[in-house]
């Protein structure tokens, strides 16, 4: 298995929040849930951006697989998924959101992925620095999140031994509130041949992607980066031994996937009731819904870390907690994102 699968696979495996048998796929469906349209634009670098600081990072003197979670501002519906922060969990350009199985209460997740190179900050070996930095700006209505790697590094050269680290690239991943498209765009590049004849240029979308079993939905690119296709697959493994794009995208070059109303195939999910408020919150949760409930506060693991039972509603105190992503599990009902800023 290429060395990109086995470490996203591990990265799964880290995410694994139960101990379950192996499943069916949960939420196959028959064709992509996107459509596909091919644009040249100039790429255009984040001007005002909040960026990843020093003690986000998981290294000294830079970043290689940082953890870190960057707030949508508004809610994304990913396929029929409600999203409202992407979190990086330590691999390349890949973040999502997690929620799960109403049926089974398997983790699910919903990510994105502009490329599989395993990046990497190139001040590591000397170089100036890389940065990776997030922003969301437009009126309420008419969002637009967008998180940038800018001059990300190579971690063959980063970490290899040689003294010199050339390799760069620059993309953006960007969520539309208006329509809930997305689009990777790709700027200036330069990657080694020895990094793009090691391993593929893949790129595409996860979707209900089963942490226990490794099956979901995965649109992905492949063929000419010029005028790919469009693959739809039901595995991790399909994915590293199946459709990639033959080099990685020119400069300028912008995928936009458009939702077409294709259902994912979730039936007889609990309807969401309860309100959250404020979220992303600095301190305080509030949480309002009708009856008697048990609800639990998760971190990103799974493991409880607040639990209670209330009536109509209850008060939830985060101030002790790190800020990031958080889920909120209400007895009866989808689990949701918190946001501890």
């Amino acid at each position: 298995m290429p060395p990109c699968a086995l470490k996203l696979r591990n990265m799964i495996a880290r995410l694994s929040l139960f101990a379950m048998a192996f499943t069916l796929p949960f939420g196959l469906v028959a064709q992509s849930p996107y459509d596909l349209t091919v644009l040249n634009q100039a790429y255009a670098p984040l001007q005002e951006a909040t960026a990843l600081t020093p003690d986000q990072f998981d290294g000294d003197e830079g970043w290689d697989d940082p953890e870190f979670t960057a707030p949508l501002g508004f809610t994304f519906d990913m396929a029929g998924t409600p999203i409202t922060a992407m979190t990086q969990y330590g691999l390349g350009s890949l973040v999502m959101g997690t929620t799960f199985d109403p049926k089974t209460g398997s983790p699910l997740l919903h990510g994105v992925m502009p490329t599989n190179y395993d990046l990497a900050d190139r001040a590591i070996n000397g170089g100036a620095p890389s940065i990776i930095q997030w922003s969301t700006t437009g009126a309420e209505g008419n969002q637009i999140f967008t998180i940038e790697w800018v001059n990300a590094g190579m971690y063959d050269e980063v970490f290899g031994p040689d003294s010199v680290t050339f390799s760069y690239v620059n993309l953006q991943v960007r969520l539309f509130e208006a329509d809930n498209s997305i689009e990777f765009h790709y700027g200036p590049s330069d990657i080694a041949e020895e990094i793009t004849s090691f391993e593929p240029q893949i790129s595409g979308l996860l979707l209900n992607l089963n942490v226990d079993s490794y099956f979901g939905n995965i649109v992905a690119l492949a063929g000419s980066p010029t005028a790919p296709s469009l693959e739809l697959l039901y595995s991790i493994d399909d994915w590293y031994y199946g459709p990639y794009l033959s080099n990685y995208p020119a400069d300028g070059t912008v995928y936009r996937f458009g939702p077409n109303g294709t259902s994912l195939g979730v039936d007889n999910a609990p309807e969401l009731t309860a309100t959250l408020y404020p979220n992303p919150t600095a301190d305080v949760l509030n949480a309002t819904f009708n009856g008697l409930r048990h609800w639990e506060v998760r971190d990103p693991m799974g493991r409880v870390i607040l639990a209670g039972l209330d009536q109509d509603g209850a008060r939830i105190d985060l101030t002790n907690f790190a800020a990031g992503t958080y889920l909120f599990a209400l007895e009866g009902e989808p689990v949701q994102q918190v946001i501890r800023q």
